[in-house]
Formats: structure tokens, C-alpha cells, sequence
């Protein structure tokens, strides 16, 4: 009896192993043809080394760092006391009221007018006054004082010397009419005239008012 062969039947290649691989060739040909050409490629530029600047030596003589540590930080508190410890000029009106401060405060401690009400208030208002004068205090103004002064006297006359009220009255209003500043030669001179009508006045009411006309 005569044998058979039998061969199997060769199975056909799967289609999706076609799709596949028909995929991997395109996308070689893709990259193939569109990949860029190195020579088209601009050359990346050489980095450039920075300027090399110099150190300044801070500790060098003759540079601000140095100066600033050569010269000592000011002491305000010394510049403060040496300003507050000098006394401030004093102005040549200030200085002939003070000269006549007690001349005129004497002239209350008579007998005759140390008990009078108005003369002992006038007599504090001029201590008062002329306070800071006496103290060198720069800001105080001159005329609390030359207007104290003049009420004093004014004070005076009317407890003692009847027959001194216009000269009296007048130096007051003569007190008045000043600034109280003692800068310019204007002012210098008013204030000198004024002074020696006070000058005057105080020196006449010295005298017992028997003894004055």
C-alpha cells in the first residue's frame, strides 16, 4: 500500500504585521529626507572670558575708606554741651538794664515804699523780667524788661513823686513804642535814648520828694 505525504498548509502572514512594518520604513524615509543638514547649523559662539577688574585696596592711604576711618565720628553731645556752655553775646541793651537793675530794685527798699502794694508787684514783675536777661538766654526779648522797668518807676511816682507823673508817663509810652530787638543801629539808638531818660529818672527819684521840684 502506497504511503501519503501530508505537508501542512503554510499560514499567511498576519496583515497587521504588513501595516507595521510598512510604518518602520516610512518613518525612516521620513527622518532620511527631513532631518537637518549639520551645515546648516550655526556654530554655538565661544564664551568670552569677563573682564578682569582690578581690587581696589581700601586700606591704601589717601582713599575715602581710609579718611572715613583716619577721622573720628563727631561727638554731638561735647558739640551740644560747648554750644549750651558759652554764653550768648550780650547786647549792649541788655547789658546797661542789668547795670540798672539794682539801682532801680533799691529804690523799693526805702522805708517810704517798701509797704506799697503796687510798688512790690511792679518791683517782681521787673525781677521777673529781666530774669533772663540776667541768665543769658538768648531768646528773651528786651521789652518785658524795659517795660517793667518804666512801670516801676511809674509805680514810684505815684506813691511818692506827684510833681514827676508826666516824665513818668512819658517813659513808659517811650517803653512802649520799642521792639524790644537790639540788632540794627535804629533800634540801638532808641533803646539808648531811652535808657538814659530811665537812667535819669531813676537818679532823680533817689532823692527824698522833698527834694525834688
Amino acid at each position: 500500500m502506497a504511503e501519503l505525504h501530508i505537508q501542512p498548509k503554510k499560514s499567511a502572514p498576519s496583515p497587521w504585521l504588513l501595516v507595521v512594518l510598512a510604518i518602520i520604513v516610512l518613518a525612516l524615509a521620513a527622518y532620511f529626507f527631513l532631518r537637518p543638514d549639520p551645515a546648516d547649523t550655526p556654530p554655538v559662539p565661544a564664551a568670552t572670558p569677563a573682564a578682569s577688574v582690578p581690587a581696589t585696596d581700601t586700606l591704601a592711604p589717601n582713599t575715602p575708606a581710609a579718611d572715613a576711618r583716619a577721622t573720628p565720628p563727631a561727638d554731638n553731645d561735647s558739640v551740644t554741651r560747648q554750644a549750651a556752655a558759652q554764653p550768648a553775646a550780650a547786647s549792649p541793651t541788655r547789658t546797661a538794664l542789668l547795670e540798672l537793675s539794682p539801682t532801680l530794685t533799691q529804690l523799693t527798699d526805702r522805708p517810704d515804699l517798701r509797704d506799697d502794694a503796687s510798688v512790690r508787684e511792679q518791683r517782681d514783675n521787673f525781677t521777673s523780667a529781666t530774669a533772663r536777661l540776667a541768665d543769658g538766654d538768648p531768646q528773651a526779648s528786651l521789652r518785658p524788661g524795659l517795660v517793667a522797668a518804666a512801670s516801676l518807676l511809674l509805680a514810684i511816682q505815684q506813691k511818692a513823686y506827684p510833681n514827676l507823673e508826666a516824665e513818668a508817663n512819658g517813659l513808659l509810652r517811650q517803653a512802649n513804642s520799642l521792639s524790644g530787638r537790639d540788632a540794627t543801629p535804629a533800634e540801638q539808638t532808641l533803646n539808648k535814648e531811652y535808657l538814659a531818660q530811665l537812667s535819669e529818672l531813676a537818679n532823680t527819684m533817689s532823692y527824698p520828694a522833698r527834694d525834688v521840684l
